[in-house]
């Protein structure tokens, strides 16, 4: 299978509220997609141990799912960057302020790929992460030179189980409409 596109990609923030008991409720903001992505990668790193005795491995324990994750996007609005990473934004002066204390935001992020499968027909794949955080952007500006060269923005974060042990969703798809509809329904996309 080969991915050909990366058609959308995107967020929605999510509330989570602790009880007195340890417990924790969350609840979905809305969502938003873009098509302003070039590249969106999950690399494992969970936390697995192993006894060995006698020569040989006896347990294993794969320990709770987690991943970096890398996303790479042509253009990210400062409200975006506001809203992922926990800093405030200012709508009316368009200002972003970074300041210290300031808390990533807990969101669920997912894409949409575009694969082509051994028998050469096109298919849609949901990836998606239940809980994510990303850390703060680095800003990387160039002056101009004879050649173009394109800038892009690239967000680094981390991956965790929800309050429920949900960790990542994989779903495929033969049709674009029913893909996108599953895209918009995991990232809590109204209308």
């Amino acid at each position: 299978m080969a991915y050909i596109g990366l058609p959308y990609y995107g967020y929605c923030p999510i509330t989570v509220v602790t009880s007195a008991d340890g417990s924790e409720t969350e609840t979905l903001g809305d969502g938003k997609i873009t098509r302003a992505v070039v590249s969106y990668a999950g690399e494992n790193d969970s936390d697995s141990s192993e006894l060995w005795a006698g020569d040989r491995r006896e347990q294993r324990d794969a320990g709770a799912p987690s991943a970096k994750l890398s996303i790479d996007r042509s253009y990210l609005s400062l409200a975006d960057e506001a809203e992922l990473c926990g800093h405030h934004y200012d709508e009316s002066t368009k200002t972003l302020e970074r300041k210290e204390g300031d808390t990533p935001a807990l969101v669920r992020v997912a894409a949409l790929g575009k694969l082509k499968k051994p028998d050469r027909k096109l298919a849609y794949r949901l990836v998606g992460y239940y809980r994510a955080s990303f850390d703060p952007v680095d800003d990387n500006l160039s002056t101009a030179s004879k050649s173009t060269s394109y800038g892009t923005t690239k967000l680094a974060g981390s991956a965790e189980c929800n309050s429920e042990g949900n960790f990542v969703k994989k779903q495929e798809f033969d049709g674009y409409e029913e893909a996108l509809a599953a895209l918009k329904t995991f990232l809590n996309i109204k209308g």
